[in-house]
């Protein structure tokens, strides 16, 4: 996968980014500081209510399910649902008295790219993964987030008014005119990381909180979506559908590949756990969406799970 450096239209490329703060300077703030051996997900999009928190959870348990060691790091202190979902989550475990995955967590109060790379590689040191959850805005942490991924996670809805920070269409002709704000910015970090010879980001936009049914304005997004891919060169990916029971386990720190560990709850659903799995081959990480199927997640959750569970 290679950075594809605008062209034509796209050729917008701003020598000063938002807030007057140079892609390079992102980079040269993070490029020297110890960052550990963990593979680092950072799941970010300026746009807010698509997701994000939701799939940074399901990652995180998912990858933690699967044996791996992961630290998930909550970037929004306003709102911190990450850290409250996977503090509900050990309260859930302590209550009914079961054994759940439970990565590392903890909420970045100093909010710079020194503090970010030094609680990765304090909480971190001994990691497989650490997964980043940014807020929903623009902002310094969350560039610097994005500049130290290995993978850039984005969800989007099925809307045009969240592709827009993608990319900039035509409201007749649909055609794509441009970069969205956000896509502008992933850009220039990546540019400014191939510049200081740094390894490729990888950036993976995942249609999330789709519904079941298909529309006319769900098929002119996914024409949308499939057209800009190339152009701003990330990799399209299925995300979790609209469900109910995604929002009621997320308050409990819970999801569908929990369930066959609780026999008080109902069956798991085979569907819904196969979105986690699908999530994690979107990943691209070998073998981990095997591991969880390996692991038992479609059986009965009547049927009691006393195997030891990755800590």
């Amino acid at each position: 996968m290679n950075v594809v450096t605008p062209i034509g239209e796209f050729a917008s490329r701003r020598d000063t980014t938002v807030d007057g703060e140079h892609p390079r300077n992102v980079i040269a703030d993070i490029a020297a500081r110890p960052r550990g051996q963990a593979r680092i997900i950072t799941v970010a999009n300026e746009k807010g209510g698509v997701g994000k928190s939701t799939v940074a959870f399901h990652l995180a348990v998912a990858l933690a399910d699967t044996g791996h060691k992961v630290l998930a790091i909550d970037l929004d202190r306003r709102q911190q649902t990450l850290t409250r979902t996977l503090t509900a989550r050990g309260g859930t475990a302590k209550r009914l008295g079961v054994r759940l995955p439970l990565p590392r967590h903890l909420l970045l109060q100093q909010q710079s790219g020194a503090q970010l790379c030094q609680e990765i590689a304090r909480a971190g040191w001994d990691c497989d993964f650490v997964v980043i959850d940014a807020a929903g805005h623009d902002s310094p942490i969350a560039r610097r987030a994005i500049a130290l991924a290995d993978l850039l996670v984005s969800p989007v809805n099925s809307s045009f008014a969240d592709l827009d920070l993608l990319g900039r269409f035509h409201p007749v002709s649909n055609k794509l005119l441009g970069p969205g704000c956000f896509a502008a910015t992933v850009t220039e970090l990546r540019q400014a990381r191939a510049d200081a010879g740094l390894p490729v980001l990888d950036w993976l936009v995942l249609q999330n909180r789709k519904r079941r049914e298909t529309s006319k304005n769900q098929d002119r997004v996914d024409t949308a979506l499939r057209r800009m891919a190339p152009r701003l060169d990330f990799r399209l990916g299925a995300g979790l559908f609209e469900r109910v029971a995604y929002r009621e386990l997320f308050l409990l720190g819970l999801t569908h590949i929990d369930l066959r560990r609780i026999p008080e709850l109902a069956r798991t659903k085979a569907v819904a756990t196969g979105e986690v799995m699908t999530l994690l081959d979107d990943l691209e990480i070998e073998g981990e969406a095997d591991g969880l199927l390996g692991g038992g997640v479609l059986e009965t959750v009547g049927t009691w799970n006393r195997a030891r569970v990755p800590a």
